[in-house]
């Protein structure tokens, strides 16, 4: 059992050393506490010390950045931890240490599954064992549903400049849940310091007992709660399903619309979000807090709404008066899931460096704290040096009108390139001398280190709109860069981080500019950097006996290798146009490990009968639809995968091809 403690140990140092935090010039990252096992949040101190949930139960101490090697509280024994419960939330009393108390939320497991807000009373860097105060107590969970009933608990917790407590529950993978006045699944909670009720909430002349708490619905599942210093305005992170996570700002009463809509909708009696973005930015939004006026970052950090994504290993910065654009600050987390600001200036993030507790992919011992310090010098607001600042300083540009990419490049195609609304693609490779590429029938290609590979966006009226540019690491991952074609400028310049916003052609089309990366791994990439350098969108007509007879490729039957079809492509059945144009729009998500959170594949080389195509399970919901069904033969108004393509608003797949084009593939 020792050597198996010490396994876990060692695994757990070496993913923190894996991860890299990436931060701007002038600041400083430091690793703390590792070890820490399933982090689940944290708060910070006057005096600097920070208390963090484990999700199993513990609350740990760190101090002058050791941890504490005994806990400071221990609910081991009382919370039910299956998958995203646990213990979830904590807070110190806002006059802490004169008032000596903290604030925690977890899922208890007796007599029944249910939320708990309780209080503690601490005592130097122990919690009194039977000082506990049960505030608020939840609903039973057993009679909520929910396809993964141990799923969004939420947790977080806020107290406001009300003096009242703020505290957001997810509603457990039921969705009907949110929209309901019966549950407190799906919520935002307000309730005074002592637990009880308000009597100046939204509901509560018209809700009944506890539900009387209820200050916001319509939530599905919030990570984040942040009131903006000086004001009385509370921010959520909300974690969206498939189509966008959003920023809310969350007012009296208000219905934020889950499962009514995911992102921005035209329903008047809904709330909408102040941001919200695709997965292609991230896909799930957990810790926010805000950095003080008063705090030693530079410009553009004070002031600003720090957040956390778990899936996509960032951290970024939005100005919530000003929410247009997300601003790029760090990358290369782990898992992050909660963020706060210590007395000193420092930012501390908790990477939960794992899955949740589903016994298969968790991993015990793995969490660890970064802390991010401003130590002044080299920091220049906007520049990121790593990245050509242009096509042309890339070497990758001739000409303005038409595009050309410079000397060396040789233009190629795609079988079946992904739809892109508004635009139209083009494709040019340079390879470096001798290199080879690695082929294979089903994985995407390995290029060799510097080959380069131009993608172009146009207009149909061949206006330059955008181009991409993938330089191989030559392991099968690109740093790649995306470089905008404004009016009014002679070149095209870099993307310096990731915007979702209309096209200047035609503002009815959403369009996601994606920021620079280092290590872009098509294996995972899924919008905005989409590369799909693969045999069955490279076999084109004698392309690939081209770059063979130019030494590109190793020697190898060229005959054997799949092909997609084009959707205009009369000579190919229909069956195969449609599964052809699922492989390049899909499968990038729908895979066996894609980020999609539904269950079909989408991939060309899975036989029909494997792809899970005609079924009833629909793990990202029926969007209201009685008796719906993935596709239902010949009955296309119950079939999802035909009514989310032709979506025209957030519930639209794939995701950033939001506006009012129909994709071409349902005229067929």
């Amino acid at each position: 059992m020792k050597s198996l403690t010490l396994f876990f140990c060692a695994l757990a140092v070496g993913l923190a050393a894996s991860f890299g935090a990436s931060v701007p010039a002038g600041f400083k990252t430091e690793t703390i506490a590792e070890g820490l096992n399933a982090g689940t949040a944290l708060t910070i101190g006057p005096d600097g010390t920070v208390y963090l949930a484990e999700q199993t139960g513990h609350i740990r101490l760190i101090r002058d950045g050791v941890l504490l090697p005994t806990p400071l509280l221990d609910l081991s024994a009382r919370v039910d931890t299956h998958w995203e419960r646990g213990l979830v939330g904590l807070q110190l009393h806002p006059n802490f240490p004169k008032e000596p108390y903290l604030f925690v939320v977890y899922v208890a497991k007796e007599p029944y599954t249910h939320h708990v807000i309780s209080r503690f009373t601490l005592k130097g860097d122990k919690a009194i064992a039977d000082s506990e105060e049960i505030l608020f107590v939840g609903d039973d969970q057993a009679n909520l549903g929910g396809f993964q009933p141990g799923g969004h608990q939420g947790g977080p917790i806020r107290f406001g400049p009300d003096d009242r407590m703020y505290v957001g529950i997810g509603e457990q993978t039921e969705d009907k849940a949110s929209q309901s006045m019966g549950t407190i699944q799906g919520k935002i909670l307000r309730l005074n310091i002592d637990g009880s009720i308000p009597e100046d909430n939204p509901f509560y002349a018209t809700a009944e007992g506890k539900y009387r708490s209820i200050y916001a619905l319509g939530i599905r599942n919030p990570f984040g709660l942040a009131f903006k210093p000086g004001t009385d305005r509370l921010f959520e992170a909300d974690i969206g399903k498939t189509s966008f996570d959003e920023i809310n700002e969350i007012k009296a009463g208000k219905n934020y619309g889950w499962p009514l809509a995911e992102g921005f909708s035209d329903d008047a009696a809904l709330e909408n979000p102040i941001h919200a973005y695709p997965p292609a930015i991230g896909r799930s939004i957990c810790g926010s807090v805000f950095y003080p006026e008063n705090g030693n970052f530079p410009e553009p950090w004070k002031g600003k709404l720090f957040i956390t994504d778990w899936a996509a290993h960032w951290v970024k910065a939005i100005d919530v008066d000003a929410p247009e654009k997300l601003i790029d600050f760090g990358t290369g987390f782990n898992n992050p899931v909660a963020i706060e600001v210590a007395p000193d200036g420092a930012i501390w993030v908790l990477n939960r460096a794992t899955r949740w507790r589903d016994n298969k992919k968790f991993l015990h011992n793995s969490s660890f704290l970064t802390r991010i310090s401003y130590v002044g010098g080299d920091y220049v607001e906007g520049e990121d040096v790593r990245y050509p600042q242009s096509l042309a300083e890339a070497g990758a540009w001739e000409a303005a009108s038409p595009y050309a990419p410079g000397e060396g490049f040789a233009p190629f195609e795609l079988n079946a390139p992904a739809w892109k609304p508004g635009v139209r693609s083009r494709f040019w490779i340079k390879m470096p001398r001798g290199g080879k590429i690695s082929v294979s029938s089903s994985e995407d290609w390995i290029f060799p280190e510097g080959a380069l590979i131009a993608q172009h966006f146009e207009t149909e009226s061949g206006q330059g709109h955008e181009t991409h540019l993938y330089r191989s690491n030559g392991d099968g991952t690109y740093q790649s860069t995306a470089y905008a074609w404004l009016v009014g400028d002679e070149v095209p310049t870099l993307v310096g981080q990731s915007t979702f916003k209309p096209m200047a052609s035609d503002e009815t089309v959403m369009w996601l500019s994606p920021g620079p990366t280092d290590v872009l791994d098509p294996k995972t990439a899924i919008f905005g950097f989409q590369p799909q350098f693969n045999a069955r969108q490279l076999n084109v007509g004698g392309q690939l006996e081209e770059w063979q007879r130019r030494g590109w490729l190793a020697k190898r039957d060229l005959k054997s290798l799949p092909e997609l079809s084009a959707l205009d492509d009369p000579g190919v059945s229909k069956l195969e146009r449609i599964r052809s144009y699922l492989d390049s729009n899909c499968a990038s998500c729908h895979k066996p490990g894609g980020a999609s959170r539904g269950y079909f594949d989408a991939r060309f080389e899975t036989p029909l009968d494997s792809q899970g195509l005609i079924s009833d399970l629909l793990m990202a919901g029926d969007m209201g639809v009685e008796g719906a069904g993935l596709v239902k033969p010949g009955q296309p108004e119950k079939s999802i995968l035909y009514l989310r393509l032709a979506d025209k608003g957030g519930f639209r797949m794939p995701p950033g091809t939001t506006g009012p084009h129909d994709p071409p593939v349902l005229k067929l």
